[in-house]
């Protein structure tokens, strides 16, 4: 009887111990549930900074900025402020990887038109600002397609690229 009673205290603990770890997820898919969260969470800010940079991103920004520079040959009082604001962008994205190539490319002509700028050249902000504005328009679009999941188009070549022909002479915007 005292063999029955201590096999059954050692039993019974057992066979509830396996009972309760088979009602139970196991540390791993714990772990896997945890990751697929991260993941989740980590997206879903992606998502946010981007649509967030989408604002000061905005090629109807570049157009008059572009046109002043190109026929009137003049640099504005907020030329610098504007093309800071758009590196500063740049800069707090946490993109991801398959937009770097792009955001590498729009940064740099970003920060040579900064120089320009900076310079007060008009003359030296042309190319650049003529780059600028194009790119505002395929790097736009391009986070259009990230953002709904759609294929992303190539990283533009720089060679005969122009921008879009707007069809008034403020492209839809005020002076």
């Amino acid at each position: 009887m005292r063999q029955h009673r201590f096999l059954l205290a050692i039993a019974l603990p057992l066979v509830l111990g396996l009972t309760l770890s088979a009602c139970r997820p196991t540390f791993e898919d714990d772990i896997e549930e945890a990751q697929v969260e991260a993941a989740r969470a980590t997206e879903a800010a992606q998502r946010a900074q981007i649509i967030a940079a989408l604002e000061p991103l905005n090629p109807l920004r570049y157009h008059h900025l572009d046109a002043i520079v190109r026929n009137e040959q003049r640099i504005t009082a907020d030329a610098v402020i504007w093309a800071t604001r758009a590196h500063e962008t740049l800069g707090w994205v946490d993109w991801p990887l398959e937009l770097q190539e792009h955001v590498t490319q729009y940064a740099d002509w970003i920060d040579a038109l900064l120089v320009a700028f900076r310079e007060d050249s008009a003359q030296a902000a042309a190319e650049p600002s003529k780059i600028v504005h194009a790119l505002a328009h395929t790097f736009e679009a391009t986070l259009e397609a990230w953002l709904s999941n759609e294929s992303l188009p190539a990283v533009p070549e720089l060679a005969g690229l122009e921008p879009p022909m707007h069809d008034d002479p403020h492209g839809g915007h005020d002076e």
